[in-house]
């Protein structure tokens, strides 16, 4: 795998890998009991895949970034569904998707983070809203997307989190909360290959007002 800097990493896949049967098999009794139990849960297929990918991601990223086997990490979730690294310990973690996309972040410490991704639908009048969910003024649809990202990736974190930093990948808008910007990656599921850095223009925002969370 690359070798790590300094993080915190996000790192980005395409779920395609997921939605094969033999890779699914295979990389399903990674999961703990729990995590298995709420894949089981889910009758989409997509919505499976997605799931199932982002648990493996997040798992290659720890590995990565800590010299233990992938297979080895261990990862809980919180009553609200949110990952936590049990081990090895001293991450904080949080995954999300969008489409065929999915991304796990990580970062070390105590500081809460939170990640989210949002396809830049067009037909969506997500201006409209934002304005009504979050209190805010957006002066266009990308502007909309970002601040209806960066909503989601503070809900993850919660009060504790870190600083907030948005950036653009494609058509889709990303939100992250975490120490720094984070250096950004794609990895390939399929062949669970070497990770490769994206260049990532990534701009930090304050956190949002009061009223986005007033519903």
């Amino acid at each position: 795998m690359m070798k790590s800097p300094p993080g915190p990493w996000l790192w980005v896949a395409d779920i395609a890998p997921a939605k094969e049967a033999a890779w699914a098999a295979r990389h399903a009794g990674w999961l703990s009991p729990s995590e298995r139990a709420r894949l089981n849960r889910i009758s989409r297929a997509e919505r499976r895949a997605q799931m199932l990918a982002g648990h493996v991601l997040l798992r290659r990223l720890v590995a990565a970034s800590s010299n233990v086997p992938a297979d080895a990490v261990a990862i809980a979730a919180d009553a609200e569904g949110r990952p936590a690294v049990e081990f090895p310990k001293g991450w904080r973690a949080s995954i999300a998707h969008s489409g065929r996309w999915v991304v796990a972040l990580l970062d070390a410490g105590d500081a809460a983070t939170g990640v989210d991704i949002e396809f830049r639908q067009t037909r969506r009048d997500i201006q409209t809203i934002v304005k009504a969910a979050c209190g805010v003024d957006v002066t266009s649809r990308d502007h909309a997307y970002s601040v209806w990202a960066q909503r989601e990736a503070e809900f993850k974190a919660g009060p504790g989190s870190a600083a907030v930093w948005v950036a653009t990948l494609d058509d889709h808008a990303l939100a992250v909360c975490a120490r720094a910007a984070p250096v950004t990656a794609t990895l390939d599921l399929a062949g669970d290959g070497v990770a490769r850095r994206l260049a990532m223009m990534w701009t930090t925002r304050p956190r949002l007002p009061a009223a986005a969370w007033a519903q």
